[in-house]
């Protein structure tokens, strides 16, 4: 389902929204409906990701519906301190080794750290400081982009 120029449109939280849309998919917060109840209402074409902060939470999310999980945070930031410390390198190379779903990185992510977490098997990285924190959103972007192709 993606758009014509390869990329699916992902909303967060809001099934109603990616029903009425027609977008791609959802993306879930651990407070948000259960995966399982979400993929009954949006079919089995459309993607679900859940938010996970743990091993036990990516284990969780693999017995549901989800498609994808984002993990973090990896490093520290001030967006995901309410999440607790940093999960590190070492239990993001753990999980995405224990785990058969895709594994997106987020929490203090970087350009200089999508080499790393790529190394840990990460599948890819969720960014949100990086590019707020950015005078030209686009070039950002681009420069995250070509790191990702690497």
């Amino acid at each position: 389902m993606a758009t014509p120029g390869g990329v699916s449109l992902i909303i967060n939280d809001r099934v109603d929204l990616a029903m009425a849309l027609g977008l791609d998919g959802v993306h879930l917060r651990t407070d948000s409906l259960p995966s399982h109840s979400v993929r009954q209402i949006v079919g089995p074409h459309r993607l679900i990701g859940v938010s996970t902060h743990s091993a036990e939470d990516v284990w969780h999310a693999s017995q549901g519906c989800a498609d994808y999980v984002v993990l973090g945070p990896i490093f520290d930031t001030p967006s995901k301190r309410s999440f607790g410390p940093p999960l590190g390198l070492d239990l993001l190379a753990d999980v995405c080794r224990s785990s058969s779903m895709p594994i997106f990185a987020i929490g203090g992510i970087t350009c200089e750290r999508v080499r790393e977490v790529r190394q840990a098997g990460a599948h890819g990285v969720a960014v949100i400081g990086a590019l707020l924190a950015c005078d030209d959103i686009s070039v950002a972007v681009r420069e995250f982009t070509r790191t990702l192709e690497m």
